[in-house]
């Protein structure tokens, strides 16, 4: 049975994000078929990277997991660092540069001294001496090593201990951000490099140039067929989000747009629906048709998404988005931002839903889904068809094995 190792910056059931999320699911599907031990720190928080799980073996799911404990935790010196060497760019805005713009700004930044780019990314954290020690003395022994996250320090330094660059893949999961566009990068086309989606393929080619890589997408066990069946008489009217809420989501202006709607259709009763773990401050009002729900059961996540007019995904940065693909599995239309080339992907592919790229698209969306509803059922169904085709459970691990060359 071949040894297999992930690197991944956090890892654990009560860690939530799409990167770590990805792993998880990477590590059980072959756990069935290989030997897989993850690499990751003690930490919870990506905010900080503070310690939090014991140091050591543990074993979770049947994965075995090695954890070991950041040299330090995050402080505001990232964050300064950040500011200088990027000029102060704001996040949220960036998804709005114009190409030229784009050009000009990777023209600047990708000249930036290396070592001021290491030390960025080292500060960020998690950065890990034991970690990396390990990976040093024995991850050249596996037989294939996969590290998660181009931007953390556990891919960036710890792929650069393994001699057999052929046994290496990294995952990107790579945004249009500014943080992209730094030189330092470049060395990983010296690896076997996997990717979610084209649109995050093609982006690597043009911040990184000429490079090999494959698409392998993801994959979600079924449950689309155990969900009840929508009542017709829905009790509420209600699109939904569901993921971390904060200012890198687009949650603000998701917010704004709602309340602006609904101040221009007061007569409506449609509501909004925030669930999952809240890194951002805003005050709702009694008017306010805004529900925060925090976590629930994967099965009640489900019924809520199921029963939703659609899931809204406001995000500008995304890699692949694992909750439009459960939207799509329980045949529920989405709505995404239109400044996303991954989300705009999965919309123009299945013809599952629609785009925005600003208020006025936003309203004509809801008004239309609103008053369609055998539209809203097409594109439900046109969603399913897309998830199975391409993103159900068995059809994902095909790819894995074939990429990942596993002799079964």
């Amino acid at each position: 049975m071949k040894k297999i190792a992930l690197v991944i910056q956090r890892y654990g059931e009560e860690v939530l994000g799409g990167a770590e999320t990805l792993a998880s699911v990477f590590a059980k599907a072959l756990g069935i078929i290989c030997e897989v031990t993850v690499l990751t720190t003690t930490a919870k928080d990506y905010e900080d990277w503070k310690p939090y799980y014991p140091e050591g073996e543990s074993f979770e799911q049947g994965i075995k997991v090695l954890r070991f404990n950041p040299d330090f935790e995050r402080t505001n010196y990232f964050h300064e660092l950040n500011r200088i060497l990027f000029n102060g760019i704001i996040l949220e805005e960036f998804y709005g540069f114009s190409d030229k713009q784009k050009d000009t700004f990777k023209d600047n930044v990708f000249n930036l001294p290396i070592s001021s780019q290491e030390e960025l990314i080292k500060s960020q954290g998690p950065f890990s001496s034991t970690l990396n020690k390990y990976i040093k003395e024995y991850g050249n022994k596996y037989d294939a090593i996969i590290f998660f996250c181009y931007l953390y320090p556990t891919t960036y330094f710890g792929s650069s201990y393994i001699n057999e660059k052929d046994k290496v893949f990294i995952y990107p999961t790579l945004h249009d951000e500014p943080i992209t566009y730094l030189s330092i990068w470049k060395r990983y086309k010296d690896y076997n490099l996997l990717f979610s989606t084209d649109e995050e393929f093609k982006l690597a080619q043009k911040v990184w140039g000429s490079l090999n890589g494959s698409v392998i997408g993801y994959g979600i066990k079924d449950k689309g067929l155990i969900i009840p069946d929508i009542i017709e008489t829905q009790k509420e009217s209600y699109i939904l989000y569901a993921g971390r809420i904060d200012e890198g989501k687009g949650i603000s202006l998701l917010i704004e747009y709602f309340n602006r709607y609904k101040t221009e259709h007061y007569e409506s009763d449609l509501k909004l629906k925030l669930l999952g773990s809240l890194t951002m401050k805003f005050e709702l009002s009694k008017e306010d048709d805004i529900e925060y729900i925090g976590f629930i059961s994967e099965e009640k996540k489900y019924r809520l998404m199921s029963e939703a007019v659609a899931l809204v995904h406001p995000s500008p940065y995304e890699s692949l988005s694992i909750v439009v693909l459960e939207s799509f599995m329980v045949s529920t239309p989405v709505i995404v931002n239109g400044h996303c080339d991954v989300l705009s992907g999965h919309v123009d592919r299945s013809s599952g839903g629609f785009a925005y790229r600003n208020y006025e698209d936003f309203k004509d969306v809801i008004n239309t889904l609103l008053s369609n509803k055998e539209l809203r059922d097409k594109l439900g169904a046109n969603g399913r068809k897309y998830y199975l085709e391409n993103y159900e459970w068995s059809k994902y691990q095909e790819r894995l094995v074939k990429t990942l060359r596993i002799d079964i």
